[in-house]
């Protein structure tokens, strides 16, 4: 994972969860699409990751812990954001049942408001591959 930091700001449509991605894949922010723009984010995402043999498996949360354990591994974690109503996401790290921030796009730093509510991971189309 290497650090990219978010550059729109913008309340409920900036790019946190583009440079989520893009810090995950070590990619440059602009080879990374700011998925929020298209009418349906998740789909552009499982569109962009397709190539890449990739899916995106989001999980609801009921806190910041997991239903199972995971080995440590990069995901997007969403949840409240501390500076407003809307969400924010950020790399956190998953390891057993337990997430942690592992980095936060906004310049600032420090994370969610509260507990996140969703996360999201990169995972194998093919597994057995």
């Amino acid at each position: 994972m290497r650090p990219v930091e978010q550059t729109d700001f913008t309340p409920g449509g900036g790019n946190a969860l583009q440079a989520c991605i893009a810090s995950i894949f070590e990619l440059p922010l602009d080879a990374t699409p700011n998925f929020l723009k298209s009418p349906d984010y998740l789909s552009a995402l499982q569109e962009w990751l397709e190539p890449r043999g990739l899916t995106f498996l989001k999980l609801s949360l009921g806190g910041d812990r997991l239903e199972f354990p995971v080995q440590d591994c990069y995901c997007v974690a969403a949840g409240p954001s501390p500076r407003g109503a809307h969400r924010h996401a950020i790399v956190a790290l998953a390891a057993g049942h337990t997430l942690k921030l592992a980095h936060d796009p906004y310049p600032a730093g420090g994370g969610l408001a509260g507990p996140a509510e969703w996360a999201g991971f990169f995972v194998s189309r093919n597994p057995a591959q």
